[in-house]
């Protein structure tokens, strides 16, 4: 375990690149986030552009922070869920 924490730690483990790629919707959303960009960066003027673009930094910041508390809450909730496995196979033998 302790070496998966360290693997973690050191940047060696990035679970993150691997967010998505074999669940088809999300790729489909991309997909579609795509698109939808591509038509508005056709479509805007350039004064909405820079203003667009600030907005999509903004969401960009939230998301990768978002992102970020959702795996330590995974790993919390993942590790008092090891913790309690292990005290009540204690409590079994």
């Amino acid at each position: 375990m302790s070496k998966t924490i360290a693997e973690l730690y050191n940047g060696n483990l990035c679970p993150i690149k691997k967010l998505g790629k074999t669940n088809d919707e999300i790729k489909h959303l991309e997909t579609l986030i795509e698109k939808t960009h591509e038509d508005l960066d056709n479509k805007l003027s350039d004064e909405q552009k820079t203003f667009f673009q600030k907005y999509e930094g903004n969401i960009n910041e939230y998301m990768c922070l978002l992102s970020e508390q959702a795996f330590c809450d995974g790993f919390c909730m993942g590790t008092k869920i090891t913790a309690e496995s292990l005290i009540n196979a204690e409590n079994v033998t």
